[in-house]
């Protein structure tokens, strides 16, 4: 069923002037350049770990994404980023109780008792160092705690002295530290 104008037509349109006419644009689509993602840590200029932000698509699909330094934002992601924020929150909540039960356990044993050899009216020999007072704590207690994290004054006589220990960033235990004159023996 073919006839002799179709032929032509095809013709016509392989040959030369036709190569030469400009297509014919019906719709232009804006690409979209950007798409949300999800940190999967802290970059500087994007945000923090966890944050939801716009990057542009070569960006993400060639150094974020194949880095593990973010991920699409999509439905199962924003979960799973939900249940570790839970994981985390709880986890936190735990730390600070512990912290807080030690800091009552501090207050309530009140003074660590630590001796040392006294001189001359009640000037000790040296002075009374932090890790003494650490160990002084481990021994009543039964934990040890760094000793980083101990602030004490600077003892050089017996007496009863106020010490503080940053047991969380939101809690500080504060106890006293008696320095009494040690047994001499013999």
């Amino acid at each position: 069923m073919h006839n002799g104008s179709q032929l032509d037509v095809s013709r016509r349109v392989l040959s030369a002037p036709a190569q030469r006419r400009r297509c014919l644009t019906v719709e232009a689509k804006k690409v979209q350049k950007k798409q949300q993602v999800i940190l999967g840590q802290e970059i500087a200029g994007l945000g923090k770990e966890g944050t939801m932000t716009m990057v542009p698509n070569g960006y993400f699909r060639n150094y974020l994404h194949p880095r593990g330094m973010a991920f699409p934002a999509t439905g199962s992601y924003l979960k799973r980023l939900e249940q570790e924020r839970q994981e985390k929150e709880h986890a936190y909540k735990v730390q600070v109780a512990k912290a807080k039960a030690m800091a009552t356990a501090l207050a309530t044993i009140g003074k660590f008792e630590i001796f040392k050899k006294v001189g001359e009216g009640k000037r000790i020999y040296g002075s009374v160092t932090v890790p003494e007072v650490v160990s002084a704590i481990s021994r009543q207690t039964n934990k040890t705690l760094p000793k980083e994290y101990f602030t004490i004054p600077d003892i050089k006589e017996t007496g009863t002295y106020e010490a503080t220990v940053q047991l969380h960033k939101e809690v500080t235990g504060t106890f006293k530290i008696q320095v009494s004159k040690a047994k001499q023996s013999g």
